[in-house]
């Protein structure tokens, strides 16, 4: 599940790049459905880690990647979604 997590977080950056670039409202949709999803994924991740023992930070863990990408760039472009509405 971390690497789905990582994956769809790497997408959604992506097509997050799009959205700014065309403002196209169904693209922002798409974004924000990848980005909870990598949020979700990556807490799964996480949980299941926690129960076989813990998280190794001495690794490079895909699923705690993903999910820290995910809550930066979608708290970002919520915070950029709302300004951009209240300021048309």
């Amino acid at each position: 599940m971390g690497i789905i997590s990582l994956l769809t977080s790497v997408a959604g950056l992506v097509t997050t790049i799009f959205h700014y670039m065309n403002h196209n409202k169904a693209l922002g949709i798409v974004t924000a459905a990848l980005l909870v999803i990598s949020l979700i994924t990556g807490i799964a991740d996480i949980r299941k880690q926690n129960k076989n023992g813990g998280i190794d930070y001495n690794k490079v863990q895909p699923g705690v990647l993903g999910h820290g990408i995910a809550g930066v760039v979608l708290i970002l472009g919520g915070i950029m979604c709302v300004i951009a509405n209240v300021s048309a």
